[in-house]
């Protein structure tokens, strides 16, 4: 597949990671503010869209440092690997995240 779109599996590997991030971004985001008093509630969920923003542009950094770091390693034949590594790094990410997210507050 060099030099080709990645072909169906990489489109299917795109769409579940699509529907797994929306799936778990409002229950996340409901789950944080779910104990936040009404007159509270404005000054925190200014505070976790700002965080979450903060937290979406580093993942982008790193991951996109990742992907290019491999894309030199392996020459212009390896944009595969680079994205296969890349996307092997999202989902141990996203398991950990997973993982935290399970953890009750006491």
């Amino acid at each position: 597949m060099r030099g080709g779109d990645g072909g169906p599996a990489l489109y299917a590997a795109f769409a579940v990671m699509g529907v797994g991030m929306a799936l778990g971004f409002g229950p996340t985001l409901t789950r944080a503010l779910a104990d936040v008093r009404p007159k509270g509630a404005a000054d925190a969920s200014g505070v976790l869209v700002t965080v979450t923003q903060l937290g979406q542009l580093t993942e982008v950094a790193a991951f996109g440092t990742l992907y290019l770091n491999r894309l030199d390693a392996q020459g212009a034949q390896g944009s595969g690997h680079a994205l296969w590594v890349c996307a092997l790094a999202l989902f141990v990410a996203a398991a950990a995240e997973a993982a935290a997210g399970l953890v009750r507050r006491r």
